[in-house]
């Protein structure tokens, strides 16, 4: 019985420690998710993720409360014109980072089970070589006005 119990608290400390190392090599910087438009049933979710590894990391959304459906995409180029691809997941090179940005890579949330609202916290999980890695996102405005002081130039 003693054995079992060590056994068993062993491979909970080495779990632990592992998505510990995980959390510190992979960190998210300036993560959010655009409020979906009214009538719309899909919004894109940007940040700066940074690989402090000495590896390439393979990066997989996994699901976001309460999308009932997530994806990874690029924009590439096609006849000329922008287009948006769904990929299966994103390569971070060892000691690089991956911009998520509008025109560029990002994620895409549908299908929103409530409204969304402005500053709410959404927690997106990824798949991170296989490992869950749960992000927080913050839900910003769509399109942000620049406040009055911003604009009035002398």
């Amino acid at each position: 019985m003693k054995n079992i119990m060590f056994i068993g608290l062993t491979l909970a400390t080495f779990s632990y420690a592992k998505d510990k190392k995980l959390a510190e090599l992979l960190s998210f910087q300036d993560a959010r998710i655009f409020v979906p438009s009214k009538g719309s049933v899909a919004t894109a979710g940007y940040a700066v993720v940074n690989n402090k590894s000495e590896k390439e990391v393979s990066l997989v959304i996994s699901k976001a409360e309460p999308f009932k459906a997530v994806e990874t995409h690029m924009t590439v180029e096609k006849e000329g014109r922008m287009a948006m691809e769904k990929v299966d997941k994103f390569l971070i090179p060892a000691n690089g980072s991956l911009e998520l940005k509008p025109g560029g890579n990002h994620i895409m949330l549908f299908e929103p089970s409530r409204e969304i609202k402005v500053n709410e916290e959404i927690k997106v999980e990824f798949l991170v070589d296989g490992q869950n890695q749960e992000v927080p996102f913050k839900t910003i405005p769509r399109v942000s006005t620049p406040k009055k002081e911003e604009t009035h130039h002398h």
